[in-house]
């Protein structure tokens, strides 16, 4: 995806924020009236950790109460990216850190000032867009080539559109080859089943 498109241009300017001593009942709920997959834990304005809605629930599932603070089961601080940073290496980083959400800090005055964040939704969302704007696909050096009509009858009789990277709707996970298979992205460990 080495197209100019930046974090900037679709990351989510408007960020769900609780703190620390809010309760998990509390990010939940208010999870679900935001529709996000992530808040960012804040003291005052400092962002200090971060809580996904799978760290919600597998926290209740083992146990915790619905009262406990947020504190107690964030996760620690969510790795951060600039805006101007370019989206292939932002999705470098989810790959490479096994994050499910980059923090978006402008750092032009010094104090790291949240902008937004990035989740791997708006990543998939963003490959999407590309892929349908595109003419034809791109060959290991870089050079624009069209699909041929074998590779295209094959893919077509077998049901399978090829894609780029994004986000398995089969496992969750971000990957750098999805194909569609029966209506849903997925990588290939997906498509084996």
């Amino acid at each position: 995806m080495r197209n100019g498109i930046t974090v900037r241009d679709v990351m989510n300017r408007e960020f769900v924020g609780v703190s620390e001593s809010d309760t998990l009942a509390d990010a939940g709920e208010l999870m679900q009236q935001e529709p996000t997959e992530a808040v960012v834990v804040l003291r005052g304005s400092e962002p200090i950790g971060s809580l996904s809605t799978a760290t919600v629930m597998s926290a209740l599932l083992e146990g915790s109460p619905p009262d406990q603070p947020v504190g107690a089961v964030m996760e620690p601080p969510v790795p951060t990216v600039e805006p101007n940073t370019a989206l292939s290496d932002a999705i470098q980083q989810f790959v490479t850190r096994g994050a499910t959400h980059l923090l978006v800090v402008d750092d032009k005055r010094g104090d790291n000032e949240v902008v937004g964040l990035l989740t791997e939704h708006d990543v998939l969302t963003a490959s999407e867009a590309v892929e349908t704007t595109a003419i034809g696909s791109r060959s290991s050096t870089g050079e624009a080539v069209e699909p041929t009509e074998a590779t295209a009858a094959a893919d077509s009789a077998s049901g399978t559109e090829r894609s780029t990277q994004g986000i398995c709707e089969g496992c969750g996970s971000l990957t750098p080859e999805l194909a569609t298979v029966n209506g849903q992205l997925v990588c290939p460990a997906c498509r084996a089943y």
